[in-house]
């Protein structure tokens, strides 16, 4: 069995149990995160586009989550995938083209520096790195008009891309485990003083969470699509919700 129908297993069990409403003071704490933006891709509203981002903050999501790769010209732009492949039909990868054939094949891909400069300190910056990443400088200088911490954060599934980094603090890095790992991210967010933890919410376990807080560290959870785990979430005192369904959450808030 797959790890993706396996989550999705797990989400409908998850969905379908009945849930205390959560307070309204934890409802309006919650920092709801837009997984790839308020996507919908069967709709036509494509992951980690300008129209995905708008329908976030259109939304009043919190902030957004987003993949960058860099082009062959040294330009940062946002794609989940290394490749056109699945979004867009063309077999290129992104570090084979310069910007402007990139944006010829597929016009939809932002920059990073156009969503910094439309969507920076309107919304929480959630910025995945993929390895192999060597744009540090590059990556620097397109955040240079925000806060560390404040407007942005860093993930990454690979603890040793962070260890790699001179121009950021570990502060402003959040780990995101994986099913194997959740212990040892946890362990080096303590050990390497990494900003926190971000992670599904069944790996997230209250023993974890209480680690975490216990070293002022940050802790969220993801990928919350039901009304039932957002209020599991909440209730637990979890308020950074990474989701792929805003719009519905937002009318649990």
């Amino acid at each position: 069995m797959s790890l993706k129908i396996l989550e999705k297993i797990v989400d409908s069990f998850f969905a379908s149990l009945p849930r205390r409403q959560s307070d309204k003071t934890s409802r309006s704490n919650a920092c709801l995160i837009a997984h790839r933006g308020a996507h919908d891709n069967k709709s036509g509203l494509i992951e980690n586009t300008d129209s995905a981002f708008a329908r976030a903050l259109a939304l009043g999501c919190w902030g957004i989550e987003f993949d960058i790769h860099e082009t062959a010209d040294g330009v940062l732009v946002v794609n989940h995938d290394p490749n056109l492949r699945r979004l867009w039909g063309k077999e290129q990868s992104i570090r084979e083209l310069d910007f402007k054939t990139l944006r010829q094949l597929a016009p939809q891909i932002p920059s990073l520096a156009e969503v910094v400069a439309k969507y920076g300190k309107r919304m929480h910056l959630f910025v995945e790195l993929k390895a192999p990443f060597q744009a540090e400088t590059a990556l620097k200088e397109t955040l240079s008009t925000l806060v560390a911490g404040k407007d942005y954060h860093l993930l990454s599934l690979e603890e040793p891309l962070f260890a790699s980094l001179s121009l950021f603090s570990p502060e402003e890095m959040l780990l995101v485990p994986t099913l194997n790992n959740v212990g040892q991210f946890c362990k080096l967010a303590l050990e390497k003083n990494y900003g926190g933890v971000l992670g599904h919410y069944l790996l997230i376990t209250d023993k974890r969470v209480k680690q975490l807080r216990l070293a002022n560290k940050i802790v969220g959870v993801g990928i919350v699509n039901s009304k039932a785990v957002l209020y599991r979430e909440l209730n637990r005192g979890i308020p950074w919700i990474f989701s792929n369904k805003a719009d519905l959450l937002t009318t649990c808030l």
